[in-house]
């Protein structure tokens, strides 16, 4: 009875073990096809990273500062005084 135990043991962690080791060469193939897909969607990501940094600092560099607001707002708010 133990040693029917201990085969059916064996057999069903030779089985999972099994199965694993066939879920890992299927990822490594899957791994392997689309390699080139990777890199390519990389090189994008990387390129689209460039250019939002390169957009934002020109967005930053045409902004008015607050100074100029505050002046704007002070001359309206004279002018609407005076009329």
């Amino acid at each position: 009875m133990l040693l029917e135990g201990l085969k059916l043991m064996i057999v069903g962690m030779a089985t999972v073990m099994l199965f694993l080791l066939l879920m890992i060469v299927c990822i490594e193939w899957v791994k392997y096809f689309t390699r080139n897909f990777t890199l390519n969607q990389q090189q994008r990501l990387h390129e689209s990273r460039k250019l939002e940094l390169s957009a934002q600092e020109t967005a930053l560099s045409t902004d008015v500062p607050i100074e100029v607001f505050a002046a704007a707002i002070a001359s309206y708010e004279s002018a609407d005084d005076t009329s």
